[in-house]
Formats: C-alpha cells, sequence, structure tokens
C-alpha cells in the first residue's frame, strides 16, 4: 500500500491516481470487483499499477505485468475498505482544507482552466480529483486518531534498535565550524574578486586581533549560515568542497584559517571542535530512531487491520471464470 509520513508517522493515503475512477459512476464493462457492494474498475487497478511501476522503477526493482496487476489490485480494494471503515467510524473530511490545497494546485498550474487540462490529459477531472482528496483526508484522520495512538515507542524501543544496529550511527570524522563568506559570482571580474578577498582578509584581521567570530559572521557574512553566526555545526570531509574541508581539518579548535578561496567565493573559517570517527551517541538520535520505529509501527498497525477488514469483507471479482460444469455421459 502507498503511504504517506505526515506530522512524523506512517499513514496510508489515498492518491488521486488510484482513487479518481472510482469516484466517478464507472461504466458496467469499466467495474472488475466490488468491495462491500463499492465497485472497482479497471481503470483505477491500471492507474495504482502505474504508480508502484514508476515506484518501483525509482527503486531499481521490476517485476511482471500480472504481479503488478495483483499487486495494485490489492492495493485498491485495501484504500476502499480503510474509506469505508472512517466512514463508518462517522469520520468526515476537512473540506476546507481540501479546497486549500485544490486551490494550490490551481495556483501551481497557473490557472483552473490550466490545471483541467492537465487533469484532462490523465483521464481526470476537477470535481473526481477533489473527491478522491477528500477520501484521503478521511483515512488520513482514520489512522490518525484511530490506529497510530495505539503504535507507541518507548525509549527502551529506541535504545534496542540504536543498541542492534550500531552500523546506522557510525560517522567519520568531524569538525564543528563556523565560516564567514563574501560571495563571488562565477562571471566575477578579477577586480570584484580582489575587492571580495580584500573583504574577508579584513574579516580575518578582526576575528585575530579578538573580536567574537560569531558575532562578525553575522555582521559581515553573505552566507546562509550568517544568521546562526556562520554555525556549519559539525560535518565530515566529504561534505564540504575540498579546499574548505582541508583548511578546516588542518585547524585546531580555536584556531582560524587564512582566507581560503571556493567555487562559492571567500571565506575565513574557525573551528569550534573535533570528533574522531566513532558511534553517534544514543542521545543525539535518540528522536530518530523514535520517529523511524513509530512509523514502521503505524504502517504494520494498519497493515493488521485492513487484513482484518479484509477478513470480513465481501469482495466479488465479477471477471472470474465460473467453474466448468461436470460432463454429463449418456448411458
Amino acid at each position: 500500500m502507498r503511504r504517506e509520513v505526515i506530522s512524523g508517522i506512517g499513514i496510508v493515503l489515498l492518491t488521486a491516481a488510484s482513487a479518481v475512477a472510482g469516484t466517478a459512476t464507472p461504466t458496467k464493462s469499466d467495474v472488475v470487483l466490488k468491495v462491500n457492494g463499492t465497485p472497482v474498475t479497471r481503470t483505477e487497478i491500471d492507474m495504482a499499477a502505474q504508480g508502484l511501476a514508476q515506484q518501483m522503477g525509482q527503486r531499481g526493482k521490476r517485476v511482471g505485468k500480472d504481479q503488478l496487476i495483483k499487486m495494485a489490485t490489492r492495493e485498491v480494494v485495501d484504500e476502499k475498505l480503510l474509506v469505508q471503515a472512517a466512514t463508518k467510524q462517522g469520520l468526515k473530511p476537512d473540506t476546507a482544507a481540501v479546497d486549500q490545497r485544490m486551490q494550490q494546485l490551481v495556483k501551481r498550474a497557473g490557472s483552473r482552466q490550466k490545471l483541467d487540462s492537465m487533469l484532462a490529459a490523465s483521464g481526470m477531472t476537477f470535481d473526481r480529483y477533489r473527491q478522491a482528496m477528500l477520501d484521503s483526508n478521511v483515512v488520513q484522520q482514520f489512522v490518525r486518531t484511530k490506529i497510530a495512538p495505539k503504535a507507541k515507542v518507548t525509549e527502551a524501543d529506541a535504545k534496542a534498535f540504536y543498541d542492534k544496529n550500531p552500523q546506522f550511527f557510525k560517522h567519520p570524522a568531524q569538525v564543528h565550524a563556523r565560516h564567514i563568506l563574501f560571495t563571488v559570482k562565477p562571471n566575477a571580474t578579477p577586480a570584484e574578486k580582489k575587492a571580495a578577498k580584500a573583504k574577508a582578509i579584513a574579516a580575518r584581521q578582526r576575528a585575530l586581533k579578538g573580536e567574537d567570530f560569531a558575532k562578525l559572521a553575522k555582521e559581515l557574512s553573505q552566507g546562509p549560515s550568517a544568521k546562526n553566526g556562520g554555525d556549519l555545526g559539525y560535518f565530515s570531509k566529504s561534505q564540504m568542497v575540498k579546499p574548505f574541508a582541508d583548511a578546516a581539518f588542518a585547524l585546531k579548535p580555536g584556531e582560524i584559517s587564512d582566507v581560503v578561496e571556493t567555487r562559492f567565493g571567500y571565506h575565513v573559517i574557525k573551528v569550534e571542535d573535533r570528533r574522531p570517527a566513532g558511534k553517534r551517541p544514543f542521545s543525539e538520535v535518540k528522536g530518530n530512531i523514535e520517529g523511524f520505529l513509530s512509523q514502521q509501527k503505524v504502517q504494520q498497525a494498519v497493515r493488521n487491520y485492513v487484513d482484518g477488514l479484509r477478513a470480513k469483507a465481501k469482495i466479488v471479482n465479477l471477471e472470474a471464470k465460473p467453474a466448468a460444469k461436470p460432463a454429463v455421459t449418456k448411458k
């Protein structure tokens, strides 16, 4: 089943691609299944299969056509069951949020007419797409309020995962540094480069004389980290361009570099701390682990819940061939 992480938890999401055909009145010839009386169309399954093929292609995986159709059929049926369950519990979609989302799509497309044309090219209409979004919204509410609260992750769960999977938390040698950057455009003239370098030299001299480096970065730096006092946090050598990384890793904590030129401009670097290669402490990764495990637990809980719905559902395959009658032999 397709899932989308919302507010840190994994939830089953009805996508417009697979739900859209079911929100229109299907033709008899297009209906291939019925799920508790709700029709499932060939178009829905084909659209879901296209989406699955694209997802798998991005991961470098391929499956045969028959297997893909089987997976897509299960996905669409599961979505129908979740919509039915959410509706039965009295949940209603947040129409204001959905309409706001639809208006965002209109704005992104350029106009309602352009969006209608884009949807029509995929066999959709604005109203059908909106209905699919409403169904999706209801399912999100259902998972968030009825299933997710039961999928709790404790600190002990996170610690156990941390201890059993040390390979995920290894890090190379790192430095914690700040920098002051004077940017230079790719097509800068020699005079512009000279002026930028002169500013970097002047900033370095002020830092060497004892001015607070973070305050200088806020005042002078032209890089995005300026608002944070030039703070780049911890990084490994491979995360930065070579001239910058070489200069930073050559410094001891508290030291200030010479002016360093990169493709971004001229930098003055101060190293705050160094960290040898090793394992990130649990306290640093605890939140990420809990988020990951929470997502897994919610997804499994949804899977189990849907399996329960399937066991009780009346799913009729309208394409199934009737069993052949036994031949009658004449005596």
